[in-house]
């Protein structure tokens, strides 16, 4: 065999042997588990399962926490101030509190704007006319309305109060009209018996005859000329650049209607800067008094025939 010859099969040899050793062997792949594969894929299911059973289970027990549960509002930070909630200045100081005996609400106190806290004007169409009484004695009750653009007719209504919940607008009728305007003004009702009370009322109508509101308010054909007692137990606490007013309500209070505070500084006339008829609302924050001076602070009540009590005063050294 020639030389040539011997090196090619050597070559051809060693070939055949490399591919030999390189190719799988087909007994270790019928040895391998063919069902690892497929456990580890349901072991893996398994755990996401239960992971969303936990998931589920915690979001159940979150839902079924009651209202109130500290641990199911642990992001509530509890030192924020309720948003809708005015604070008093004066930590020493009582706040006013209304209804019966022992109830846990709390007025806020009169603000100068004669509000307890600012409030929103609604963007709501009007539907509540504004009508009030001016005076009242027994053989006449004085009224006055509000004059309202759009309204070419206002129609005052009387009838007899047998209940302090406001009537309906059907209450308004032909047969209970008392008088006509064409626009917002005064009447004298001198048409009442002696010692009744009334609602008046007045609804507006628009150029097509259409009612666009109406209005009560309650009144009565009856002498009366004795005012409230005066207001007492009247506190005054001065902090962080504020005073915080309070006072009792009157001994004597028959038709108890309404409170105005008054401030006078260094002997000046005391004038006007709050007025409350929430009979509840007997609380007062000045949050713009003067920077010095001696302040007296007066309230006064009012019964529903516009009596006046006398003042009760407390006075305030701001030097």
């Amino acid at each position: 065999m020639s030389l040539w010859r011997r090196i090619g099969a050597v070559l051809l040899v060693g070939w055949v042997a490399l591919a030999a050793c390189s190719s799988p062997d087909p007994d270790s792949a019928s040895d391998a588990d063919p069902s690892s594969a497929s456990d580890s894929a349901t072991e893996a299911e398994a755990d996401e399962s239960a992971d969303a059973d936990v998931s589920a289970d915690e979001d159940s027990d979150q839902d079924e926490a009651p209202a109130g549960d500290s641990d199911s509002v642990s992001d509530v930070d509890p030192d924020t101030p309720d948003a809708d909630t005015e604070e008093a200045t004066g930590a020493d100081a009582e706040e006013a509190t209304g209804g019966e005996a022992g109830s846990s609400t709390t007025i806020a106190p009169l603000r100068p704007a004669g509000e307890p806290s600012p409030t929103t004007i609604s963007d709501e169409p009007k539907t509540s006319a504004y009508i009030s009484r001016t005076s009242m004695a027994a053989d006449a009750i004085g009224l006055t309305w509000s004059n309202t653009e759009g309204v070419v007719e206002y129609q005052l209504h009387r009838i007899p109060r047998t209940s302090d919940d406001e009537p309906e607008l059907e209450a308004m009728t032909d047969g209970n009209r008392i008088h006509v305007a064409d626009e917002g003004g005064r009447f004298t009702d001198e048409s009442v018996a002696p010692g009744t009370e009334y609602w008046h009322g007045v609804r507006e109508l628009s150029a097509d005859g259409e009612i666009t509101a109406h209005g009560w308010h309650p009144t009565a054909a009856i002498d009366d000329e004795e005012p409230p007692s005066a207001v007492d137990d009247i506190t005054a606490v001065v902090e962080s650049g504020e005073v915080l007013l309070t006072w009792s309500e009157p001994a004597e209070n028959y038709k108890l209607h309404s409170y105005r505070v008054l401030r006078g500084v260094d002997g000046q006339p005391p004038e006007r800067i709050a007025v409350t008829w929430r009979l509840d609302q007997r609380s007062f924050l000045d949050d713009n008094p003067p920077t010095s001076g001696e302040v007296v602070y007066q309230v006064v009540s009012m019964d529903f025939h516009w009596n006046e009590s006398a003042p009760g005063s407390v006075t305030v050294d701001l030097s």
